[in-house]
């Protein structure tokens, strides 16, 4: 028996445990306080820290300890986080900048910085290149998406306006927006809430459908907590109204391919919808009657316009689709579109929903 070698081996070994101890105490003990010193990063963001850490470093910890409602919620980013420890955000990029030239960091109030900052570029009106009326017709058929002749409206499905609401819309991830804009948006003119306007008035003025339309914002000051909050809503509704023929939580999804999520109605331009639904939700089986009864309607009356079905299996908190037998989750286009393609759907699923509901 060769002794050295053993000897080596247990020498090897017990730097190997050196090693893996001292990385476990830096992610454990010091990072978190270096993160903790820059106090730009919430309480749900560190706890997302944990998160990726675990995940990249044991594998074994995800499969077994975190399921898609774990992460079905999560904008964290672990770059982000290795970044602003060295006080660089990837949002900002000035402060690459910063990092590189000392001197424009020198001064920590307002009016010091903004004598530093560079003056940003304009463009006199008579600079910019108008389009023609010929040419934004161009630009807007430039998808060259197969335009279809559908009747969108049915005066035989309008009924007179009942006193309770039968439709609720609202919006977990309220501030959610489209194109001209920001991906996150307060303005209710630019985001879903402008989407469920739409389908609100639709179902009202040409369906006689009540229709209940909640505009609270609940992504705004935790954006993994929004299920929480939103569940919050819907249960005051709910113990209020007791029970409604349809709960619509409003979305827009992000995708980077238009063509992939814009149909063309009548020569206008509409995005198409999804509906989302969570499996393991206690009230799957009749939440699936309404949900089938919408994708149907939409592949009879406007093909192309549904994407179908996206099955999570507990999503988050079931995507509030627990708290009531007629409850769904539906994506109105994405990020790519703009705000009127996204209204302009809105126009279409209301006929869809006038055929579930009255019909």
């Amino acid at each position: 028996m060769d002794y050295r070698k053993i000897k080596k081996s247990n020498n090897f070994n017990k730097f190997y445990k050196i090693l893996i101890l001292t990385i476990i105490v830096f992610f454990v003990a010091i990072l978190p306080c270096i993160v903790r010193a820059k106090g730009k990063i919430d309480f749900g963001k560190r706890n997302m820290f944990y998160v990726q850490v675990l995940n990249y470093a044991m594998p074994s910890v995800k499969s077994v300890s975190f399921n898609e409602e774990d992460m079905a919620e999560n904008k964290f980013s672990l770059k982000d986080v290795v970044f602003q420890t060295f006080g660089i955000s990837t949002n900002k990029p000035m402060s690459f900048v910063k990092k590189e030239i000392p001197f424009l960091s020198l001064g920590s109030d307002e009016k010091q910085e903004s004598k530093m900052a560079f003056t940003p570029f304009k463009l006199k009106d008579n600079e910019v290149s108008k389009f023609s009326k010929d040419e934004k017709k161009q630009s807007k058929d430039d998808l060259n998406l197969q335009n279809k002749v559908v009747n969108l409206h049915d005066p035989k499905l309008k009924k007179k306006l009942g006193k309770t609401p039968e439709v609720f819309i609202y919006h977990t991830h309220t501030t959610e927006s489209y194109k001209p804009g920001e991906p996150s948006n307060f303005d209710t003119s630019k985001n879903v809430c402008a989407v469920g306007d739409t389908l609100a008035s639709e179902l009202i003025n040409n369906y006689g459908i009540n229709t209940l339309h909640d505009k609270t914002v609940h992504d705004a000051q935790a954006y993994t907590q929004s299920y929480a909050r939103s569940s919050v809503t819907v249960d005051k509704y709910m113990k209020k109204y007791k029970e409604f023929k349809l709960v619509i939580d409003l979305h827009r999804d992000s995708v980077s391919n238009k063509k992939a999520v814009t149909a063309k109605l009548n020569g206008e331009n509409a995005a198409k919808f999804m509906l989302v639904m969570a499996r393991k939700n206690p009230h799957f089986n009749t939440n699936m009657k309404i949900a089938n009864g919408i994708v149907n309607t939409s592949n009879r009356l406007f093909p192309g316009l549904c994407k179908g079905i996206y099955y999570y299996n507990y999503g988050t908190r079931y995507f509030n689709q627990n708290k009531s037998n007629n409850a769904v989750l539906v994506e109105v286009g994405a990020d790519c579109n703009t705000t009127e393609e996204a209204k302009n759907t809105a126009k279409y699923l209301a006929r869809i929903i006038g055929e579930c509901l009255n019909k």
